[in-house]
């Protein structure tokens, strides 16, 4: 029998089909729903650009709000604001599921698309996973007529390649590389992290190479990664928990999840999503709970910001809900906080400073730098609009930090008593600049500071954290290393250093 593997350019899509009355977190839906809502605004902004729109918001947002097609949504409360109503807060999980699995190939701009019933998705997610592991996936494995139907589909799309004698020299040399490392950077949130005697990925968000990057600089795929023991994922928004990139991991791989409870407009309910596509180890880890993953020890802690608001909100009880996690090898630990910050439940940057009176110092942090400095009525224009529902009316004139900035992140690893601060969660390479994941790095990009600063801005903070006598300034004691999607770092606890696989090599300069 032939065996088969991904092409290394070809992208792998699931799509939800949403029967919900206004949308499933599932999709996208709410954010068009909450666009449609507001079309008034929404129009104010094109005609008019967005100068005046912070200004002339509070107006036009009460405009909307006496609707009668805001009234659809929300029911009267006798207290500033609106109830929204039950079923926009907890869209039924039934009526909306995974059903188009959709291939493309960025060569010749091949598709192939397969409609699937549930009982499909399990076959359909042990054929993935084989073809994206290559050599080591297919062999000897003996197909059903849905799996035979599908990888038929593949073939004469060109989306996969036969396999023909020994694993690609590169390939396996990438692999032995980052095998040595404690630290490997894919990119945006996407950390792999290896003790020795167990490997697991932070938040896996994969992308497949392409002509539009430059050819010594693609993304590391899953093959060069090699296999994991676990996937920890943080929370549910689309750059954290990729239902396309999980269907590359077998199905018998650990994923450990947030325990968010049912399913809001706000938060999938992860682990239901990832049963549906064939998983059969899940573990939902609510705040305080600590698992081992061989040799490693993965902590749960309090997952606050990037809410509606920083402050207060309407159902404080619907959120973004999600997980921080420290990681704890025999060698060193390190802290994942991926979009966090503050909000009207607490401060990450307590979360930090309770672990550290409580069990220790961490060796190094990975922080967001974002900030994500915006008003109410900005979040229109976002990828979660729906976020604009739940922001109370007495804050539309009122600016907002829904993220951690530089100087955020900087405190943050202070308090954990942490040698190293890593900014990440914000792109960082063309084929996240290319679907508007952060700033460009390339010397073509322009800066937004309050919403994609670039990572040196986290260096430049931490030179200057306090002002001394005469005009000097003072550093910060923790060290800011900038990692580049593809790079790993060795001796993490020693003296650490920064390696790159051939292939993936920053391309940009300094």
């Amino acid at each position: 029998m032939t065996r088969y593997r991904l092409r290394p350019d070809a992208a792998v899509e699931v799509l939800y089909e949403d029967k919900t009355p206004f949308g499933s977190p599932t999709t996208t839906r709410p954010d068009q729903s909450i666009r449609s809502l507001f079309a008034p605004v929404v129009a104010h902004a094109r005609r008019n650009g967005f100068a005046d729109l912070v200004q002339a918001a509070p107006r036009l947002l009460g405009e909307v709000v006496g609707s009668e097609a805001f009234a659809r949504v929300v029911q009267p409360a006798e207290w500033a604001g609106w109830t929204v109503r039950p079923e926009v807060r907890f869209p039924d999980p039934d009526m909306a599921s995974p059903r188009w699995l959709v291939f493309r190939e960025s060569g010749n701009g091949t598709v192939v698309e397969r409609s699937l019933g549930p009982l499909a998705w399990p076959v359909a997610h042990d054929l993935i996973a084989d073809l994206a592991e290559g050599n080591r996936g297919t062999e000897g494995r003996a197909l059903g007529s849905q799996a035979r139907g599908l990888l038929r589909d593949l073939v004469d799309g060109g989306i996969v390649v036969p396999v023909n004698g020994s694993r690609p020299e590169e390939e396996a040399r990438a692999e032995e590389v980052l095998a040595s490392a404690d630290l490997t950077f894919v990119g945006h949130n996407t950390v792999v992290v290896r003790s020795g005697g167990a490997s697991l990925v932070v938040d896996p968000f994969l992308f497949p190479r392409s002509s539009a990057n430059p050819a010594s600089y693609q993304p590391l795929s899953l093959s060069e990664l090699g296999r994991f023991d676990a996937v920890l994922v943080t929370h549910s928004h689309p750059d954290h928990f990729d239902p396309a990139s999980l269907l590359q991991f077998p199905a018998d791989t650990h994923i450990v999840l947030p325990d968010v409870g049912p399913e809001t407009v706000l938060c999938v309910d992860m682990a239901r999503r990832v049963e549906e596509l064939g998983f059969t180890h899940c573990s939902k880890l609510p705040w305080g709970a600590t698992i081992r993953v061989r040799d490693l020890e993965v902590s749960a802690l309090p997952f606050y910001g990037e809410q509606p608001t920083d402050s207060c909100m309407l159902h404080p009880d619907i959120r973004n809900a999600g997980n921080t996690y420290v990681v704890r090898a025999p060698r060193f630990s390190v802290a994942f906080v991926s979009d966090s910050g503050r909000d009207d439940r607490g401060d990450v940057k307590d979360v930090a400073l309770d672990w550290h009176r409580r069990v220790g110092s961490v060796d190094a942090v990975f922080s967001g730098y974002r900030g994500w400095i915006t008003y109410p009525v900005q979040l229109l224009f976002s990828s979660v609009a729906r976020y604009l529902l739940f922001v109370p009316p007495h804050l539309w004139r009122s600016r907002l930090r829904l993220m951690s900035g530089p100087d955020d992140a900087l405190d943050l690893a202070e308090r954990w008593g942490a040698r190293y601060l890593f900014p990440y969660a914000d792109g960082g390479a063309p084929w996240f600049w290319s679907i508007g994941l952060g700033a460009r790095l390339d010397g073509t990009g322009t800066e937004d500071p309050d919403f994609d600063p670039f990572p040196e801005r986290v260096v430049d903070a931490a030179a200057r954290r306090v002002r001394l006598p005469k005009g000097t300034a003072g550093a910060s004691p923790v060290e800011v290393l900038v990692l580049r999607p593809g790079d790993s770092v060795q001796d993490l606890r020693g003296s650490p250093s920064v390696s790159r696989v051939h292939g993936h090599g920053w391309a940009f300069g300094a």
